[in-house]
């Protein structure tokens, strides 16, 4: 996973920005506890072991000098249609901290990221009822550019 060579530092705000690692299990399912999804402390380790594998992908976290307190997990996208995304599959602030730019910080890192790899867009998806999360985007200079249907099946 070669998101980062190394830890960034803020100095502004004294977040580093770094790497997840499987000790990061349990506090990653709490804050995808957050937005209300199942999260279970082993299935999460195993994605992150699963993923650290995988080039195309990228899983960062916010560390503050009070431990993990945001993450984001993105991936490189190419396709024949639309050219090189960059994909943010997901991103975390925790609720106690939504507002105080770490966030932006990550934003900032996965856009900087898709540049080093030449992708033409950052890519992402917000279920419609987040209308926080949906003017957080905007701000940022994202605009909504498509509805669509997602359809699921589950294997097994």
């Amino acid at each position: 996973m070669p998101t980062l060579s190394m830890s960034a530092f803020d100095p502004k705000t004294n977040f580093v920005i770094r790497a997840l690692t499987r000790s990061d299990a349990r506090r990653v399912a709490e804050l995808t506890q957050q937005l209300g999804y199942d999260a279970d402390v082993h299935q999460i380790r195993v994605r992150l072991d699963k993923l650290a594998g995988e080039a195309a992908h990228h899983v960062i976290g916010v560390e503050a000098p009070r431990g993990l307190v945001a993450f984001a997990h993105f991936f490189e996208r190419p396709s024949i249609e639309k050219g090189f995304d960059m994909v943010v599959q997901s991103l975390v602030v925790d609720v106690a901290l939504r507002g105080s730019g770490i966030g932006r910080l990550l934003m900032q890192q996965i856009e900087h990221v898709a540049r080093s790899n030449n992708c033409d867009t950052v890519v992402l998806s917000s279920q419609a009822s987040r209308n926080n999360a949906h003017g957080f985007y905007q701000r940022l200079g994202y605009e909504a550019g498509a509805t669509s249907n997602v359809f699921l099946k589950r294997l097994g």
